[in-house]
């Protein structure tokens, strides 16, 4: 092998981005994008405990109905969350849940429903290093499954669509940087083109991890609270969304782990 092609981080026993090695995760780990959602989490986990907090990445683990589960944090894009999710792959990680926000495009959805994404656009800049633009981004199906029964499960109000992942929270969005300044016409008619498209929802993540995670030979999903619906800017009145969210990602992971026990082991 080429020395071009060995790693060029610091090498010890804990993987140089998360700090984590193996043995302090289980398979299965939930991703919120903000270090802050990991509190989120631990609510819903019995005995949780903190591990590492370097950089953007909070990770912590416990037990969800005698499931183990831990979860790390991504930060904002596609370009921390393909790090971490190398690195915990690298540990022994083979199932993923990104547990984030979203804003709706579609009068389905109002602020604090949960969306369920079982594709999304590529827009994310980061996957493009991995594969070719035409490569489908993909949720897993047995992943996406079980984040429907388990919203169905909790009497959660959700719905399944495919979504558009731009590595920009601002014009990438539809948003103007400034009232008098640049806003070209791809972003002066995005949203309306998008609808048009049936797209249901907007984050900066998701695509990117699908590819990344797939390619990773991961099973991977998202499930994502409404923060905003863009047709009439109504904004969620509190965080119950995001509890939500993270109740439903641990209940998914319990449903995935039953299920893991009666047929045989998922191929990586």
């Amino acid at each position: 092998m080429s020395k071009h092609l060995a790693t060029e981080f610091p090498s010890d026993d804990a993987e140089y981005h998360i700090r984590l090695k193996p043995g302090d995760v289980p398979r299965y780990v939930l991703l919120p994008g903000s270090p802050e959602r990991v509190e989120k989490i631990k609510s819903c986990l019995d005995d949780p405990k903190d591990l590492k907090y370097n950089r953007e990445f909070r990770s912590a683990r416990g037990l969800y109905k005698g499931v183990e589960i831990a979860c790390v944090s991504t930060g904002i894009g596609t370009t921390s969350a393909e790090i971490c999710l190398h690195e915990l792959n690298n540990i022994g990680a083979d199932t993923a849940i990104r547990v984030g926000t979203t804003g709706a495009i579609s009068s389905r959805f109002r602020p604090g429903d949960l969306i369920i994404p079982v594709a999304a656009v590529r827009a994310d800049g980061t996957s493009n290093c991995y594969i070719r633009p035409e490569f489908p981004a993909v949720a897993d199906r047995d992943v996406v499954n079980a984040l429907c029964e388990a919203c169905e499960n909790l009497g959660y109000t959700y719905g399944c669509g495919i979504m558009y992942s731009p590595s920009s929270l601002y014009l990438g969005q539809g948003r103007r940087i400034k009232e008098n300044g640049y806003w070209p016409h791809s972003a002066e008619h995005l949203i309306d083109d998008l609808k048009a498209a049936r797209i249901t929802n907007f984050d900066t993540d998701s695509a990117g991890q699908f590819v990344v995670g797939y390619l990773h030979e991961m099973r991977i999903a998202s499930i994502l609270a409404v923060l905003v619906n863009r047709d009439d800017n109504t904004w969620a009145k509190d965080d119950s969304g995001e509890y939500r969210a993270c109740r439903a990602a641990c209940e998914a992971v319990r449903i995935l782990s039953e299920r893991d026990k009666l047929k045989s082991p998922f191929k990586r």
